[in-house]
């Protein structure tokens, strides 16, 4: 990644519109409290995309002049030292002192309609919006509620109560030529969305494009300004199509900001 894809990403997780608002059991993180890091902290771009993530997103916490960043990917045991889950930061917020976790994600979903109604899957299509959205409700944000949970920040921070915030990043992409999508369940109707369609029906939508700029992974949770289209790599339609054989391709046109997903002929097979 070069230094205008790094920034754009650092940047997006400061102001880029978030998938999911506030949860019943945890409020969206005021993001005004983050910092912005120097020049010389980047995060590691040779890593898978949640990684790089919450790699970016703690450069953000620790350049902040309100926060403390008291842990990062902390372990919850219990008695007999079977994990019960993990908490991915553990804050202070230096103005109130008081005690946070925040729990981040970044997710992408494809809308596909059903007979018995619209499904998400995700790119990779054993994950789902439906079954994502449970795991965080009932685990990821509740894990503080143990009593395992609450021994080891009493222990630890002598801290009595904790305030539990998420971060939920990404994009709903909808089938090309179908106007009336509903939201998934919890989402933002200001969320990001984007276009999706298979490689087979490439030609019939784009007919007399030839080229696009190709998204690279690490930037598909990011909006796309114009100056940062004008620095992503151009492709081919046909070298596109070749690639989507095997994966997952996102695009978009040289002169819109609308993202696409192109999928295999075979998704979600």
């Amino acid at each position: 990644m070069n230094h205008i894809h790094i920034n754009a990403l650092l940047q997006s997780i400061k102001d880029a519109p978030l998938l999911v608002g506030d949860l019943p059991e945890a409020a969206s993180f005021d993001r005004a409290l983050l910092g912005m890091p120097t020049a010389e902290m980047r995060p590691n771009a040779n890593q898978k995309l949640g990684h790089l993530y919450e790699d970016a997103l703690h450069l953000l916490l620790s350049a902040s002049d309100q926060l403390e960043v008291l842990a990062d990917h902390l372990q919850v045991f219990d008695r007999n030292h079977i994990t019960l889950g993990e908490m991915d930061y553990i804050l202070r917020d230096l103005r109130t002192q008081q005690v946070l976790q925040l729990e981040l994600a970044v997710k992408f979903y494809l809308g596909v309609p059903t007979a018995g109604g619209w499904r998400f899957p995700g790119p990779d299509p054993n994950d789902n919006w439906q079954r994502k959205l449970n795991h965080m409700r009932t685990h990821q944000l509740s894990l503080v509620q143990r009593p395992e949970t609450i021994s080891l920040f009493r222990e630890r921070w002598r801290c009595e109560r904790v305030e539990v915030r998420q971060l939920i990043y990404g994009c709903i992409f909808y089938p090309m030529g179908v106007e009336q999508c509903p939201l998934p369940e919890s989402v933002r109707p200001g969320c990001r969305k984007g276009r999706w369609l298979y490689a087979q029906d490439l030609e019939r939508f784009f007919a007399g494009v030839s080229e696009v700029c190709m998204i690279p992974k690490p930037l598909w949770p990011v909006a796309l300004t114009a100056a940062l289209r004008e620095s992503l790599p151009r492709a081919s339609v046909s070298a596109m199509y070749a690639a989507s054989s095997q994966r997952c391709v996102m695009f978009v046109l040289p002169d819109e900001e609308e993202p696409h997903f192109l999928v295999p002929n075979h998704w979600p097979g």
